[in-house]
């Protein structure tokens, strides 16, 4: 063999091993995600315990502003990079085309915006029950506003992509019901009262399933990542000869 020439089965194994480790990282990034998504809405409902007298009218982001409020500001921005790992782990599982580099652009996007309303604290009502809007409280804002309509086009896009795709179908159903129940959800805030009881129950409420189907996706990720490595194929000299 010439000097410096790399032979067939030197650069099958090559391939291999980059194959491998890329769904190595995959699966890394699936689980990852399942870790990470769900921490901000866990944190919600163990506000709810520890901090009993805060009425459910007010927004949880409110709960950054009081005690343990750095923990609530951690939830958020570990949520927003696991949905940004998240988005990453899909564009490696998924065939990519225009609909699903808008889906992961749009869940990068939108995992940002997640994570910056923890950087950014809210604003604390005025007395009048008004808001006296700072830097941070109307980045806070933008963000917040960001984010959820960004994971309601994600969510949109992504049933029509699982219903296309053999290794995803079986999340297409939930997908759709999760986009037909945050579009309700935008709806019902509008529509509620502000600083209202049933507008802060459906704040807590309408993400939960979000956060589960989330949790699901990164799963499904890892899943088809460990199937994969399963399904590479290990070389020896004779096939290829």
């Amino acid at each position: 063999m010439t000097l410096g020439m790399a032979s067939p089965y030197s650069r099958a194994m090559g391939t291999t091993q980059r194959g491998m480790r890329r769904t190595v990282r995959t699966e890394t990034l699936g689980v990852m995600a399942m870790l990470m998504t769900p921490v901000q809405q866990i944190l919600v409902f163990v506000f709810l315990l520890i901090q009993p007298d805060r009425p459910l009218s007010d927004a949880d982001s409110l709960y950054a502003l009081g005690r343990l409020g750095w923990l609530w500001r951690a939830g958020a921005i570990v949520t927003g990079l696991g949905i940004m790992i998240l988005a990453c782990g899909m564009s490696r599982s998924l065939a990519m085309g225009k609909r699903v580099r808008l889906a992961v652009t749009t869940m990068f996007v939108g995992g940002l915006a997640v994570a910056g309303t923890g950087v950014f604290p809210t604003d604390p009502p005025l007395d009048d029950g008004t808001i006296g809007y700072t830097t941070s409280g109307v980045l806070h804002f933008v963000f917040g506003l960001l984010g959820f309509l960004s994971l309601l086009v994600v969510v949109f896009v992504l049933k029509g992509v699982f219903k296309r795709d053999p290794r995803w179908t079986q999340a297409a159903r939930s997908t759709t019901w999760l986009a037909w129940w945050l579009l309700a959800g935008v709806v019902a805030l509008f529509v509620l009262p502000e600083q209202s009881m049933a507008a802060g129950v459906t704040q807590r409420l309408v993400f939960i399933p979000e956060a589960v189907w989330a949790v699901w996706v990164g799963r499904h990720v890892a899943q088809l990542a460990r199937s994969d490595v399963g399904r590479v194929p290990v070389l020896n000299r004779s096939q290829l000869s």
